[in-house]
């Protein structure tokens, strides 16, 4: 039931498990069975994707029969490796690949939940899809391959939309927190480079080692971009400058992406509150920060926002977003 795959992830496992003093058998050892016999095993993380040295942790990913209550890893220790252990049910690792194929992203409906549980099924997904298989079904060595096969397009989507989300942000923000957009606009350069990445083969889903794949790659000007999003200005002064060469890169990563089926929506954000205050009303988050908003308002209840990339917000609308009331995403138009 064993496969092996004769390339870089096949050449790193074995580098890492004899600077050990591992076997093969040794590793697969470490699979507690307490929850079920295994129906895969996947290595995974920095050291398969090339990016983990003689201290970093073996990740194995598990598929067994039942659900597992805990997502936290079993860890392990043989000889001097650490070995940790991640066990999934298949029913739910199923479920979460179905949604996944099922729908395009964005969605057509969207809230902060959402990002996060999406992020959640993209790591580990795509630690499965990207991992080397170490055992395993026919049945489950067929379905990690078919897995590998679609994850580019998901993570490029992902990004895509990561991209456009931290733009749009940086842009709300830019008149009013310049510093605030400028970060902004450094996290949209992060994901947009992100997808560069994927699209030039280098697909492990984790923003910190984006450095290390472009150089890799031997992309001279995705360095150059890199360190304009890793430098933010240091001063109000200095932000617009920056601001504009954001986007002038930005364009040259983003020119592909077509956001003319998208919509940006502004929800109010976790503890938002909205009371009668004179002739209008008070907005107020966890009672810290407080805006007064007229009557005739747009956001002078609660509700949603929604906007074009690329169209002018309402000042009002711009102003909760910039105080940190409102939070936005992206979704397909209706």
């Amino acid at each position: 039931m064993t496969t092996a795959r004769h390339d870089a992830r096949t050449e790193r496992f074995a580098a890492h498990i004899e600077a050990h003093g591992l076997t093969r058998a040794r590793v697969l050892e470490q699979v507690d069975e307490s929850f079920g016999d295994p129906l895969l095993v996947v290595a995974a993380g920095s050291v398969i994707a090339g990016f983990g040295n003689d201290t970093s942790d073996l990740d194995l990913y598990v598929v067994v029969q039942d659900d597992v209550a805990s997502t936290l890893p079993l860890m392990s220790y043989a000889k001097s490796a650490r070995i940790d252990v991640i066990i999934t049910g298949a029913d739910q690792l199923m479920a979460r690949h179905a949604e996944l194929s099922a729908g395009a992203w964005p969605p057509p409906t969207v809230s902060p939940g959402d990002l996060v549980e999406q992020r959640k099924v993209f790591d580990t997904l795509s630690r499965f899809g990207l991992g080397l298989p170490l055992d395993g079904t026919p049945q489950w060595l067929d379905w990690q391959r078919r897995l590998d096969g679609e994850i580019t397009g998901w993570l490029r989507a992902w990004y895509a939309v990561e991209a456009v989300r931290m733009r749009s942000a940086s842009r709300a923000l830019a008149d009013r927190k310049p510093l605030a957009a400028a970060l902004r606009a450094g996290e949209a350069l992060i994901a947009a480079l992100e997808r560069h990445a994927v699209t030039k083969g280098e697909r492990y889903f984790k923003w910190k080692w984006v450095g290390e794949k472009l150089r890799r790659l031997g992309d001279q000007d995705g360095m150059a971009a890199f360190e304009l999003a890793m430098c933010p200005p240091l001063t109000a002064d200095e932000a617009p400058a920056y601001l504009r060469r954001a986007e002038e890169v930005l364009d040259t990563y983003l020119s592909d992406v077509d956001t003319s089926g998208w919509q940006l929506c502004l929800l109010p954000a976790a503890g938002t509150a909205w009371r009668p205050f004179g002739e209008g009303h008070l907005v107020s988050r966890w009672g810290l920060r407080a805006a007064a908003v007229s009557e005739d308002s747009p956001v002078s209840a609660p509700g949603s926002w929604t906007y074009h990339p690329g169209e002018a917000w309402h000042p009002d609308v711009a102003s909760l977003f910039a105080e940190d009331m409102l939070w936005l995403g992206i979704r397909s138009a209706p």
